[in-house]
């Protein structure tokens, strides 16, 4: 038997390590998750659970808190190392710091059991696919692993690991996948470099009704449940497999919800389904309000008339929308982010969204943007954890785009304010900026989240502090 520690900084549960976590213990070992703001002796607690892995999942900009908390935890325990998610599956030459003694490329139920499974047998981990890892001072490289076949053949993931924090266990509202994989291609997000990563397998992947059921209802007993939160990308790919399994829900579990859609997904039938079985918010992904940049740079293709006509048609049936947006988008001019503020007016989005474009390496977007010389070149550990902060790209206007993201939601529920944003952004007062964007942002999370006073007291209180320790200049 193995024990393995999984270490994060932020106050969510992790899907990814829920599942990884189930299946471990299916296998016959242990895990645990340990939050560092959670524990009162990190160190002493690590110790009292005496792991044999120091598991860390990622993403692009949040792998430098992996590793500062790798380096010193491996000095203090004198444990392995282990790094996953969706950092490392794209950048695995995140094996080169010395933190770092394997990375678990792609999905890690299957590895990381193998792996706990050769635990006193470092020989063993040649065979282990989907890792790399270091030996006698030289990385090897194992071959990919091939995606899970079905998402049922592994157990519900283990919500139990994360019922020790409070703030997380307290929170209304829980998260849950019901598969994995996306059809679409969009040139920012990182699905796309996945599917040419696992190139002949079935990419897109639902959950038989009965295992989903079992985990929500699992939240539901043990737990404070009010909102489930479908995190999924595309929840309405297979319109088959969603109205079956909203009619189960509705009868089992009864409780509102939230998810995404995708414009061109959006119908009468679609929209009559999701009301009438507990949603009560969407959240759809409009990006920009530039036609041609949504469809030649972003590759997607619909045009904003349809945007108009989907969130007409989700309005008429009492459904709020959240609407997902980016600005400094490569080729992107300060006339095109006034469209995306322009469009999400016009459809009167209750809760608009809006983050600065991030090159993530290993995504089409990135690529195209040291093409365009927007970037020299990607130094990943320039990444700031957020999409909030600042643009690593060198465009016209760029400072003023960084500091409209920030008027985002004032601009589009008071556009008459747009004149005078305009003008104000080329100010140089970003504190300033900051300090609107972080009252509106809260506003808007609670209002679509439905959380109330002690809610927003108690999540803002463990998740302030994470925004407020990183230098604003």
């Amino acid at each position: 038997m193995a024990r393995i520690a999984f270490i994060q900084e932020i106050w969510h549960e992790y899907i990814g390590t829920m599942s990884i976590a189930a299946y471990l213990k299916a296998k016959g070992h242990e895990s645990d998750v340990f939050i560092p703001g959670g524990e009162k002796d990190l160190i002493a607690s690590l110790r009292m659970f005496a792991p044999d892995i120091l598991a860390f999942s990622c993403l692009t900009g949040g792998h430098r808190w992996a590793l500062e908390k790798a380096g010193w935890l491996k000095n203090e325990l004198k444990k392995s190392t282990i790094f996953g998610g969706i950092h490392p599956t794209l950048f695995p030459q995140i094996i080169d710091y010395p933190q770092a003694d394997m990375v678990c490329i792609g999905e890690g139920e299957e590895t990381l059991a193998e792996i706990a499974d050769n635990i006193h047998d470092t020989d063993g981990l040649g065979s282990v696919r989907g890792i790399w890892f270091k030996e006698g001072g030289l990385v090897k490289k194992n071959p990919p692993r091939p995606l899970l076949a079905s998402l049922s053949a592994v157990p519900s993931p283990d919500r139990s690991i994360y019922l020790k924090y409070p703030v997380i266990e307290k929170n209304p509202s829980k998260h849950f996948m019901a598969g994995r994989g996306c059809p679409y291609n969009c040139t920012f997000c990182y699905n796309d470099s996945l599917k040419k990563l696992y190139k002949g397998s079935r990419f897109l992947r639902l959950r038989e009704y009965g295992h989903l059921l079992e985990e929500i209802l699992y939240a539901k007993k043990h737990s404070r449940l009010e909102t489930v939160v479908f995190d999924d990308d595309t929840f309405t790919a297979d319109s088959l497999w969603l109205k079956g399994f909203l009619e189960i829900y509705k009868k089992e579990i009864g409780l509102p919800y939230v998810c995404n859609v995708r414009v061109e997904h959006v119908d009468e039938e679609l929209a009559r389904i999701l009301a009438e079985t507990g949603c009560f918010r969407v959240c759809m992904g409009i990006e920009c309000g530039s036609e041609s940049i949504r469809r030649n740079v972003l590759k997607k293709n619909f045009t904003n008339d349809e945007v108009i006509t989907a969130a007409g048609i989700i309005k008429q049936y009492g459904i709020r929308i959240l609407t997902n947006n980016m600005m400094g988008i490569p080729d992107e001019t300060m006339d095109d982010v006034i469209e995306t503020i322009k469009i999400n007016a016009r459809i009167k989005t209750d809760y608009p969204w809006c983050s600065i474009f991030q090159p993530y390496p290993g995504t089409p977007l990135s690529d195209y943007a040291i093409k365009k010389g927007y970037i020299p070149s990607l130094d990943v550990d320039s990444f700031d954890p957020t999409f909030f902060e600042g643009s690593m790209l060198k465009m016209k206007d760029i400072d003023a785009i960084v500091n409209l993201q920030k008027f985002f939601y004032v601009a589009v529920r008071f556009p008459w304010t747009i004149p005078i944003i305009k003008r104000v952004v080329y100010w140089p007062f970003k504190r300033v900026y900051h300090f609107i964007f972080l009252i509106f942002f809260a506003y808007r999370y609670a209002k679509s989240n439905r959380l109330g006073v002690m809610d927003i007291f108690r999540f803002g209180l463990q998740s302030i502090g994470l925004y407020l320790k990183k230098e604003i200049v």
